[in-house]
């Protein structure tokens, strides 16, 4: 078995020689250049050397030299096989040092060992000529020594051009590089793995502020300005890409410079050396805060509109059934005069039957479904007169302010909804001062030239009042502003909210055309802004609603309608006590013929008190039919939940509604108010 020499510098060439002439039944030894070749050669002699000439410490000429002049190796066979040096005048040159053989890469395996063999079997041991055992003549190998290194320069211009050739190539990849970089809106970033440095592009310090160079230069800087809570899940998520062949690709929250947290995308591709250790990550950041804003809110409006929808849903059934026992409690209490025990007990189902009617209210207002009745208002004239109500729900170490603009003109709202809003903000805000404080009211005027994003809500160009209310307590965390204003949520101990203030406050101020804004930080207070809309200056007096003086009785004939028995029958024994005759249906087909029938006895009927929400005709189905037949018959609708998000009556209808569940009086008053009497 023959044994080979191989030389070469790369480490991809050795092995495939190596394998190639293994495969062929020859003995191989390897070497990285000429040098290590020498001293291998020397202590186990080669029965052949392959050679390349372009290496690094001693190239192959050299080695080729030294091979000739060495009289233990000269006789043994030197192959040149390069790659670089592939003109004559370089195979010229190394067959006059003594080569036996010069063959150019990349040779066909079936060639190159053919021209081994061949070279084998040619050369023959052979007595020293003029380049062995160093008795070259001066002249000749002057001669040799020229012509080498005419071809190193030679060589050396070439890798020169080259080297430049790939120098502006590189500086051109580079400008590319940069422009992108500068050009995308991403903080592009370049990861030496193996010396852990991270390079950061410009939009690093346009994103998040940072100067450049100040920080996540390696990978534990960078770490720590992960969000704590996303931490360890994006580092175990990074630690399991360099162990993959999947690209990076994580989400978290990246802090910024002056503090705050911005929702960031990170990707990356991974560049892995031929042994598949990783060498390199490429990638870019992008801040999606905003996207992610935007999401949030429509998460919110979505789950918002749920709980609307399903309050809604039962807010017609709930409060037909708080009708029957409120009437019927009310009953009860009236009837127990003369047992004070029972009557108290009675009176406990009352209330409880009112409390449960003012949940289901403050649900609506939320779901922007109640019904309101809006009118010009004047807002100062309004929180004047709510000042003694306000200063008796705040405790006497808080310093309450009202500072009112003069001369504002009228918004349209509801004037008991609004005093509602008032009164649950100011709650608030002492409940956010249990030590003490500052609560202050003002009032003032804003002008749109253009519509106006405020959070998820776009406001029309116009005039609006803005009424702020603000408070030196608590204030509220940045991870709870988001929050304040959905259903149930509340920070307050358990059983000292329900979480439906804000949330009512939230629904009244949209469903009249308007919005509300917070800004709060803690320990520094919050301050709550009402922008509510415009209307022209007309009449716009407004009185909150009197306190009932007595009950409006009647005798006029009343067609109630209605689908609920139990609803039904409490209303017409109401209605009856009050003095009323009353007509019955419980349906609006029945309705109609009730009136037929009645216009045909000559007993025509007085008012259509009639239920909005129906199976089969609805209550305006039924009045607009029921007008038809009697021309300017006076209609009363009734309703737990109208169905409409509109403000004031219903739609196409001049005509009041009385909302469920109600009073004995309320209803007395109601009827008494269409036929223009009031209480007694």
């Amino acid at each position: 078995m023959q044994f080979v020499l191989v030389v070469d510098d790369k480490e991809e060439n050795r092995y495939y020689l190596q394998a190639l002439l293994t495969g062929y039944g020859y003995q191989v030894a390897v070497a990285r250049h000429g040098a290590e070749a020498l001293t291998l050669a020397r202590q186990t002699l080669p029965d052949m050397v392959v050679s390349d000439l372009l290496m690094p410490v001693m190239d192959g000429y050299t080695l080729l030299r030294h091979w000739k002049a060495d009289p233990q190796l000269q006789h043994v066979p030197f192959i040149v096989y390069t790659a670089t040096y592939t003109q004559a005048e370089d195979e010229e040159l190394a067959l006059k040092l003594g080569a036996d053989a010069f063959i150019l890469k990349p040779a066909e395996p079936e060639d190159f060992v053919a021209s081994i063999r061949e070279v084998a079997d040619r050369v023959r041991p052979r007595q020293p000529g003029p380049l062995e055992g160093g008795t070259v003549e001066d002249g000749s190998d002057e001669e040799l020594l020229k012509h080498y290194s005419e071809t190193l320069i030679r060589k050396l211009e070439e890798k020169s051009m080259q080297l430049e050739d790939v120098n502006a190539t590189l500086a051109a990849s580079e400008e590319r590089f940069r422009l992108l970089a500068q050009a995308t809106n991403d903080a592009v970033w370049d990861w030496d793995v193996t010396q852990d440095r991270r390079w950061w592009g410009a939009g690093f310090s346009n994103l998040f502020g940072y100067r450049e160079g100040t920080v996540a230069t390696s990978r534990s800087s960078w770490a720590e300005l992960i969000h704590p809570d996303d931490r360890v899940e994006v580092l175990a998520k990074f630690r399991q890409t360099l162990a993959s062949e999947d690209d990076w690709y994580a989400e978290y929250r990246f802090r910024r410079a002056d503090g705050s947290w911005a929702h960031v995308e990170d990707r990356g591709h991974l560049v892995r050396n031929q042994h598949g250790t990783p060498v390199r990550m490429v990638g870019g950041i992008s801040d999606v805060s905003s996207r992610k804003l935007l999401e949030e809110r429509l998460h919110n409006a979505q789950r918002m509109e749920a709980v609307g929808q399903l309050t809604g849903g039962i807010a017609h059934d709930f409060n037909n059934l708080l009708t029957v026992v409120l009437g019927n409690a009310e009953c009860l209490v009236e009837m127990l005069e003369d047992q004070p025990d029972a009557q108290s007990f009675a009176q406990m189902i009352t209330d409880a039957a009112e409390r449960g009617a003012d949940l289901t209210r403050r649900l609506l207002t939320f779901a922007r479904k109640q019904s309101l009745t809006p009118a010009p208002t004047d807002i100062n004239r309004l929180i004047n007169g709510l000042q003694p109500m306000l200063q008796r729900v705040l405790n006497r170490h808080i310093r309450f302010e009202y500072i009112p603009q003069p001369g504002l003109p009228p918004t349209m709202i509801d004037v008991a909804q609004m005093e509602n809003a008032l009164l649950n903000l100011c709650v608030n805000a002492r409940d956010a001062m249990p030590d003490g404080g500052v609560l202050k009211i003002e009032t003032s005027s804003r002008h749109l030239d253009k519509a106006e994003n405020l959070g998820d809500v776009s406001l029309a160009a116009g005039d609006y009042l803005l009424v702020s209310v603000s408070d030196t307590g608590a204030g509220i965390a940045a991870e709870y502003r988001d929050k304040v204003f959905e259903p149930f949520f509340t920070t307050k101990p358990e059983g000292k909210g329900s979480g439906l203030g804000l949330a009512m406050v939230y629904g009244f101020v949209r469903q009249s055309g308007g919005y509300i804004a917070v800004e709060s930080s803690p320990g520094e207070g919050a301050r709550f802004d009402l922008y509510l809309p415009v209307v022209e200056a007309a009449d716009h007096s407004s009185e909150s609603p009197r306190a009932d003086q007595g009950i409006a009785l009647g005798s006029e004939r009343v067609l109630l309608v209605e689908d609920e028995p139990q609803v039904r029958e409490l209303a017409r024994v109401s209605l009856e006590s009050l003095g009323y005759q009353v007509t019955v249906a419980e349906s609006g087909e029945q309705a109609l013929a009730r009136l037929d029938a009645a216009q045909d006895g000559d007993a025509r009927i007085d008012l259509l008190f009639t239920d909005v929400q129906m199976s089969g005709m609805n209550g305006p189905e039924l009045a607009a039919r029921a007008l038809v037949r009697q021309p300017g018959l006076p209609v009363l609708y009734t309703s737990g939940f109208t169905g409409s998000g509109e403000r004031g009556p219903l739609p196409h209808t001049d005509f009041p509604v009385l909302g469920k569940p109600y009073r004995r009086a309320e209803l007395a008053e109601a009827v008494a108010q269409v036929f223009g009497r009031s209480a007694q």
